[in-house]
């Protein structure tokens, strides 16, 4: 009952919020503002399917922006020394990999995920400084600059190639959560980690999975971002993109509790929260403004999520 409450609540929300937007003003409905939307969101996108099924595992990932900025370097510098074949399988493994290590840490030591993971954000941005040299890493190559951004930025039936990248990523995401053991064992981790354990789950192992996929993610976001401007730096994101993809998630109705959630309902808060910033721009109103609305929005969920587990 309280999952169908959230579904059908998110669902309300967002087809209510696309209807005034869509009335409001003439601009919306264009296809070009609707592609842009998508393209804007691809990298959050990525990042929210992945930290939805970290927050229903119990756990946190503030780490993936400081990964997905090692990504892009090593993406970089990946092309430079072996073509963007390369370029992809070292972003990809360094996400992986920075997830491993999150997740081994953070196992062994039984820290709290949430400073676990905000004190190796801090490591990895400063291995990104290290890598980097404190400079920009450009891909050097215009054939393979130019292979990398066609993939990602040229256009398939008017949308870019990140976008139907990252639809693919969260359709992935989301049937391995729904339909597979390890979705279960992860709602099982996220609900009672004790239970679990007593009941045969190997906890630390779906933990660590889970810190894994956040860093697949976030190494898939740092492909994306050295396809887009065939560079990587030290700050090609911002720290704030971890508690954006949190946000989107708990805005979309999965329980900051751990336990229950779906990786439609974090695209949903992703699309939510984009439709928030386009309207406004669109309507030409105060940016202070929508961050004082994403905040209620935040608030409200947490706290209706909060009183649908009284009841």
């Amino acid at each position: 009952m309280r999952a169908r409450a959230r579904d059908l609540g998110i669902v309300f929300f967002f087809v209510a919020l696309f209807l005034v937007l869509s009335v409001s003003t003439s601009t919306f409905l264009r296809k070009d503002n609707l592609l842009n939307i998508l393209d804007q969101s691809s990298e959050l996108l990525v990042l929210t399917a992945a930290i939805t099924v970290c927050i229903i595992a119990g756990i946190f990932d503030l780490s993936v922006a400081s990964t997905a900025t090692v990504a892009a370097i090593v993406t970089c510098a990946g092309v430079n020394a072996a073509g963007w074949p390369g370029g992809i399988v070292a972003g990809l493994g360094v996400g992986a990999g920075l997830g491993l290590v999150n997740g081994l840490a953070i196992g062994f030591t039984k820290v709290n995920s949430f400073i676990g993971t905000l004190a190796t954000s801090f490591t990895f941005k400063g291995l990104a400084i290290v890598i980097s040299g404190g400079s920009v890493v450009a891909i050097h190559d215009l054939d393979d600059r130019k292979t990398l951004s066609d993939l990602f930025t040229g256009r398939f039936v008017g949308a870019k190639g990140v976008v139907f990248f990252a639809l693919a990523f969260v359709l992935v995401v989301g049937i391995i959560l729904a339909r597979t053991v390890f979705g279960r064992h992860v709602y099982a981790v996220g609900g009672n980690a004790e239970a679990a354990r007593l009941s045969g789950v190997r906890v630390m192992r779906v933990q660590t999975l889970c810190f894994v996929l956040s860093g697949l993610a976030a190494g898939l976001a740092g492909i994306f971002y050295a396809g887009r401007y065939g560079s990587g730096a030290s700050n090609s994101f911002a720290d704030t993109y971890a508690f954006q993809a949190i946000a989107a998630a708990v805005v979309g109705g999965t329980s900051i509790f751990g336990g229950a959630g779906a990786v439609w309902r974090g695209v949903v808060g992703v699309l939510i929260l984009a439709l928030i910033g386009n309207g406004f721009n669109l309507l030409g109103i105060d940016p202070t403004y929508q961050l004082a609305a994403q905040g209620v929005l935040i608030f409200a969920a947490v706290a209706g999520d909060q009183y649908l587990r009284g009841r």
